[in-house]
Parts: C-alpha cells; sequence; structure tokens
C-alpha cells in the first residue's frame, strides 16, 4: 500500500511502476491497472475488470453478479497478475470482485494499492506499506523551476530567490509546486513575481486547516487564468464524478449550452475552437489532465479525447464554485443530491446546479426538486435500467430558469411530460441513449433551445415524433441525432426541416439509404453544418468511393465519418487532388465488403483515429502513391498519418499491407490488429520503434510472433508494447 496526503504523488509513483513494467520483460501474465475513487462501487470495478480482461461484452451484459465474478475468477486463477488498484477510501474486499484471494493463489500474484488512509492498508492487510512523503525543500524548489522553465528564471536577477520563496510556501506538495510553478512559466516581470509571491503567502498564511491550506495555494493557479470565461469552463468541470474521463467534446457542448462561450457573431465552430483553446490552457496549468487510458482503445465512442481533473483538484474547484464553502448548497453533485429532499425553502433558494453521473442502479422516481434559482441538471445514470420509473414533473413550473437539462443515458427515461414545456429558458437540452419514444406537444415551447443531442435512440412508436417538433425550433444551433433502423423517408422529412431552421450550424446525423445522402449533399447549408454523419445503406444500388469523396470535400465542418454496412460500396473512378478533406480527424468503416483500399485517407492530413472492421475486400490500408494510377504524383508518402494517434484493423482476411513502406508515424499512440491473417508487416523502422511515443500494440501472440522486420532490432524494441488481445 502506497499512502499519503492528495497531491503527494501516490498515483504518480505507481504510474511510473505501471509504465516501467511496460517498458521491460517482466513475470507477470498480467498487470491490471483500475481507478477505484471516493464514488466507485463494486458494479463498476467489475466493469473495468471485465474490459481489461477482454471478457465478452455479450456474456457479460446477460450474467448475473455471481456468474460475473466466477468469470473474473476463472480468468485470474492460475495466472500471475498484478492488480493496482488507485485511490482506495476504504476496504474492498477483493473476492467480492472475482480476484484470488492470496492463499488461493500460489502463482505469487501481486496487489498495489494507493489511499490517502493508512488504515486502509491495516484493513487490506499490506504486507508492505510505504508513506509517500513530501518533498524536500530542494527537491521542491527543483520541481518548481522545471515547471517556471530555465528561461523564465533568466530574466532577471532576482526571480530564482522569488521561485525559492514561493516554493518554501508549497509546502513540498508536488501537486502545489506544479500548478502554482506552471502557473509562473513564462512570467518575465520582476514586479509581477514580487506580486504572486505576496499573493500567495497572503493566502497561505489565513489559515491554519490543512485542507483549507492546500486550497489556498492551488486557488493561485486559478486566479492566474486569463478571464472569466477559464475560470467558469475550469469550475464546472467539477460536476462531472472523482476520476471521471471526461469526453471533450460533450464538455464544449455543455459549456456551450451555459452560455460560456457565447460572444457576438461568434459561430458554433469558433466556440468549439474557443473551447479547445481554453482546454488546452487548462491543461498547461495543470489544472486538467489528458486522459489517455494506457490498456484501452475507444474505438467505439463518439469522441476518443478526454480529460480528467486531479481529485484535490476537483476538491479545490467545489470549494470555490461553493464561495469557499460558505455557500455549500450552491453546487450539489453526486450522492450529495439526496440531501435535496431535506432542504427547506431558504437553502432550496441557493441550489444553482445539481449533477449526478453514476452507473450504479437507483430505486424511486427522480424529482427535479423546486429550486428556483436552479441552472444546471444533469441526471446520467449510465447502465440503469428500470422501466417503471419516469422523470416526475412535479417541480418543473418553478424550474423558469433552468438552462441545461442533461439526461443522457438514464434507461429508465421513457417519457417527457408535458409540463416540459415549462422550461422557457431551456437552451441545452440532451436525451441521447433514453427511452423516450414520444414527444409532448408542448415541447414546441422551447423556443429559446440552441442545442439537441439524440444519439443512441431507440425507435420511435408515439403519437408525437421527437422529429416533428423540430421545425418549432428556431433557436436552434447544434443538433445530433442517431438511432438504430431509420427509414429514408423520415431521413428526408428531418432534413428537409433542419434546412428550414434559420440558426442551424451543426450538425451529426445517421442517414440510411442513397436518396437521403444525395439529399443531405444536395444541400448547400446543410453541407455547411456536417460535422458528423454516419452513412449506411441495405439497398445493393452502387456506391462509388469516389463519388462520396467529392461530396464530403464539399464539407468544410467535417470532421467524423462512420461508414457502416454499404456493401454496395466500391472503389470507383479516380480520386484527383480536388478531394480535400482538411477537417477530418476520425474516420470509422464496418462492413463496406467491396472497397479494396483506402488511399484517400492521404487527403486527410488531420486524421487522428482509424477503425475498419470486417472490411473483406481490403488489400491495402493506403497504396504507395508510385503504384497508384488514382492519385497524382504530388502525393507523397511522408506526409501520410502525420496526426495519426489509434489504428484499429480487424477481421480483413486479405489485408496484406498498412503502407509498402515505413511511415514516420509521429503521433500513434496505439494499434490494434485482430483476425488479419495476412498482414506480415507493420511500417514501422529502427527510427520509430526507437522513440517513446507508442503505448501499446494490441493483437494475437501468434500473429506478432510471425510477424516480419526489415530491421531485426525493431521487434525487441516493441515487443514491451505488445498486449494479447
Amino acid at each position: 500500500g502506497l499512502y499519503g496526503m492528495g497531491g503527494a504523488g501516490k498515483t504518480t509513483l505507481m504510474k511510473r511502476i505501471h509504465n516501467e513494467l511496460g517498458t521491460r520483460e517482466h513475470s507477470f501474465d498480467l498487470v491490471l491497472w483500475i481507478v477505484v475513487s471516493r464514488d466507485s462501487d463494486i458494479n463498476k470495478l467489475m466493469n473495468d475488470i471485465s474490459n481489461k480482461l477482454g471478457i465478452e461484452e455479450g456474456f457479460w451484459n446477460r450474467s448475473t453478479q455471481d456468474q460475473r465474478v466466477s468469470k473474473i475468477y476463472d480468468r485470474l486463477k492460475g495466472k500471475k497478475f498484478l492488480l493496482m488498484l488507485d485511490d482506495l477510501w476504504e476496504k474492498l474486499e477483493l473476492d467480492t470482485i472475482g480476484v484470488p484471494v492470496q492463499k488461493e493463489n500460489s502463482n505469487k500474484s501481486k496487489v498495489m494499492f494507493t489511499t490517502r488512509f493508512e488504515d486502509v492498508c491495516g484493513k487490506m492487510q499490506a504486507q508492505n506499506k510505504f508513506k509517500v512523503e513530501c518533498l524536500s525543500e530542494k527537491e521542491a524548489f527543483d520541481l518548481f523551476c522545471k515547471k517556471v522553465g530555465h528561461e523564465t528564471l533568466k530574466c532577471h536577477t532576482e526571480i530564482p530567490k522569488l521561485a525559492d520563496e514561493m516554493a518554501k510556501e508549497c509546502g513540498g506538495l508536488p501537486l502545489a509546486l506544479i500548478t502554482v510553478g506552471s502557473a509562473m512559466a513564462g512570467v518575465s516581470s520582476f514586479e509581477a513575481w514580487m506580486v504572486a509571491k505576496n499573493n500567495l503567502r497572503s493566502s497561505s498564511w489565513t489559515t491554519s486547516d490543512l485542507k483549507d491550506k492546500v486550497f489556498r495555494i492551488l486557488k493561485f493557479s486559478y486566479d492566474k487564468l486569463p478571464d472569466e470565461a477559464h475560470k467558469r469552463c475550469f469550475l464546472y468541470c467539477a460536476l462531472y464524478p472523482e476520476d471521471f474521463e471526461i469526453g471533450i467534446d460533450d464538455l464544449i457542448d455543455r459549456w456551450i449550452g451555459e452560455g460560456f462561450l457565447c460572444r457576438d457573431a461568434m459561430s458554433i465552430y469558433d466556440m468549439h475552437i474557443q473551447g479547445k483553446s481554453i482546454i488546452e490552457k487548462l491543461i498547461l496549468s495543470c489544472l486538467l489532465e489528458e486522459s489517455i487510458d494506457i490498456e484501452s482503445f475507444h474505438y467505439l465512442e463518439r469522441n476518443n479525447r478526454r480529460i480528467k481533473m486531479h481529485d484535490v483538484i476537483r476538491d479545490m474547484a467545489l470549494w470555490l464554485a461553493r464561495d469557499e464553502d460558505e455557500n455549500k448548497d450552491k453546487v450539489v453533485v453526486q450522492g450529495e443530491v439526496f440531501s435535496i429532499s431535506k432542504m427547506d425553502s431558504k437553502r432550496l433558494s441557493v441550489v444553482e446546479r445539481i449533477s449526478i453521473i453514476t452507473a450504479t442502479k437507483f430505486s424511486g422516481n427522480y424529482d427535479l426538486p423546486a429550486c428556483p434559482n436552479l441552472t444546471t441538471v444533469c441526471f446520467s445514470f449510465h447502465g440503469v435500467f428500470n422501466t417503471s420509473n419516469n422523470l416526475s414533473s412535479a417541480n418543473f413550473q418553478s424550474l423558469k430558469r433552468l438552462r441545461v437539462l442533461d439526461l443522457s443515458y438514464t434507461r429508465y427515461i421513457v417519457l417527457l411530460p408535458p409540463e416540459i414545456g415549462e422550461l422557457i429558458n431551456l437552451e441545452f437540452l440532451n436525451i441521447s441513449g433514453t427511452f423516450v419514444s414520444s414527444f409532448p406537444i408542448e415541447f414546441m415551447k422551447l423556443k429559446n433551445l440552441k442545442v439537441f443531442l439524440m444519439d443512441d435512440m431507440k425507435a420511435f412508436d408515439g403519437e408525437v415524433s421527437p422529429l416533428a417538433v423540430i421545425e418549432s425550433l428556431e433557436q436552434l444551433k447544434v443538433f445530433r441525432f442517431s438511432r438504430p433502423h431509420g427509414t429514408v423517408q423520415e431521413d428526408i422529412s428531418l432534413l428537409e426541416k433542419l434546412e428550414s431552421l434559420p440558426k442551424m450550424e451543426e450538425l451529426s446525423l445517421q442517414l440510411t439509404g442513397i436518396t437521403s445522402m444525395q439529399r443531405l449533399f444536395n444541400s448547400a447549408k446543410l453541407r455547411g453544418c456536417s460535422r458528423r454523419l454516419r452513412l449506411s445503406n441495405y439497398e445493393l444500388d452502387t456506391v462509388e468511393m469516389s463519388s462520396l469523396l467529392a461530396s464530403m470535400s464539399e464539407m468544410t465542418h467535417l470532421e467524423c465519418i462512420h461508414l457502416i454496412m454499404i456493401r454496395s460500396l466500391v472503389d470507383g473512378s479516380s480520386v484527383t487532388e480536388k478531394c480535400h478533406l482538411g477537417k477530418l480527424r476520425q474516420v470509422r468503416i464496418h462492413f463496406c465488403s467491396s472497397i479494396t483500399h483506402l488511399t484517400w485517407l492521404r487527403y486527410a492530413p488531420l486524421l487522428e483515429y482509424l477503425v475498419v472492421i470486417y472490411c473483406s475486400s481490403i488489400e491495402h490500408v493506403v497504396k504507395e502513391a508510385k503504384d497508384d494510377e488514382e492519385f497524382g504524383s504530388e502525393s507523397k508518402n511522408d506526409n501520410i498519418f502525420t496526426n495519426l494517434k489509434d489504428l484499429c484493423l480487424e477481421n480483413m482476411p486479405k489485408l496484406v499491407s498498412i503502407h509498402k513502406r515505413a511511415l514516420a508515424f509521429p503521433s500513434l499512440k496505439r494499434i490494434r490488429v485482430t483476425d488479419c491473417p495476412n498482414l506480415r508487416k507493420l511500417p514501422f523502422n529502427s527510427s520509430f520503434a526507437s522513440k517513446d511515443n507508442l503505448v501499446a500494440i494490441q493483437g494475437r501472440t501468434n500473429w506478432w510472433d510471425n510477424l516480419e522486420w526489415d530491421d531485426s532490432i525493431i521487434e525487441p524494441l516493441l515487443r514491451p508494447k505488445f498486449q494479447q488481445s
């Protein structure tokens, strides 16, 4: 057990051990990293372990709790494993989640965990415990200077002395040193350093309470943010649960709904650019961190890039959002939501934001409370399915100020009550993943709705289809919609309604059939709005890839394309260099059995994620330019996949190459190859293999063992990155 105060570096230390194991030979059959956290539960832990062990999803979803425990136990029994549990808050009975306990496991398996509490080490019967101490003054100064930067320290002869004084104010806590040091990076003025030192000293001396002292030191970095937009966006991240991986696109959508990014004459796309810029600034300030799951591929998710908040930073953000705990009822998160029923009218009037995001199954109805100043509600119960419950409408009339309502993936919601029309100031509504199949006619009263998200919906069977009310939403700017088993007639009707909306700027749609596609492609307005498209075609009419690409090239904001079940999609005629997919970042192609290559990806310079599955005729991902008459002489192999981060290739029996020559792949993090028996070479050279960018290569062991390499040094360099899938 590693124990110590929040921000001392426990997770960093354990992650360093994990990463070291990834770069050298070791004796463990399995190394599993699982985040526990304060709000975690047994079901979530078991789901995470199941994902890491590759247990078949269909079996898992059908299984009882006991069957799941047995399945995990069977996978781990007889294996020598290292289980790394991050952020334990209480004793965890390992046998309840299927982990073989020590007396049953003679393979010298190990469990390592981090916790803030020494007594948890005792309750877990840790054979060894190690306290992660704060840094010495010298270590603290060195870390602080590293974050400030050598060039900044040279700007004035007194700055190193001031840096030393500021480092001492951080008390040796690595998290504080990193955040404060990052805030001072690039500050060249001696006077600015003096002011910063005095501010830091005065804030850290105002309390003797250790928690408040740490928060006030960290608040220094918050105070250094450029403007109120950055500050509001940062505090908003605390609405998500501890250790939650926040999808960047989802977060920016919420910021738009809240009005944080709203400026005169700014388009939605400008707001997305501003939102991403704010996120980059928060990451540089060490107030957010990029989340990279070192073992998992998020190929089937809508957005791959995710961020996280350190739990101490999140606690500090909640403290700030609650006016330094002067108004604790102002923001209600997670389990605190159940305290609302005990609040009197005075306390209810303080509540402004409520957020509960969980995978735990709850019972009972969920009333929107009568909070007259409530602006934001997020009830997102991922994985919950209970059709006996529904959204109560008892207090809708008192929620006139509600601006953001997120009910995504709350499966028990099958109806929206007529009273939803009372939410006259609602600007953001997300019902993605719910079982809503019909809308009340009162929905048409939501005249201020600007962002409406309906991904992963079920079939509509009520009197009033959600699509029927779209044309009444005259302020609508962002619309996302996908569902299984749509019809061409419904697609055409929806596209006509969307085209008539005067302020529509961003679309993400799922369309079925050539007729639907042509209707979209023939509209300049809809082409200009399209950001993500999922296209499928169950008809026998031939679709030429070259024709599809010509239309896609006219979509100036297209970032994601998903082609699925277009069995009649063929390569078609030559693709000219007029093909330009300058914004395209994600491509997913599933069950398109007639295309033979994807050489057009040359014209997607920003491509980050590529997933190709069950395309039985593909022989090459990208042909070499000199071998392919379809592509002009100006195409350069060196510029292919320069931004690619994730590559997934599955179930393609004819695939023989990704590219004939080695490519630089300067951004590649992960590659997964499954059931591609004729792919015997990877386009890597010794230069790529010697760099440390790549996190994982996933595949079958027999495939890996039979790969051919141009240089004998490549395989031993990459072998530590290989993971059995």
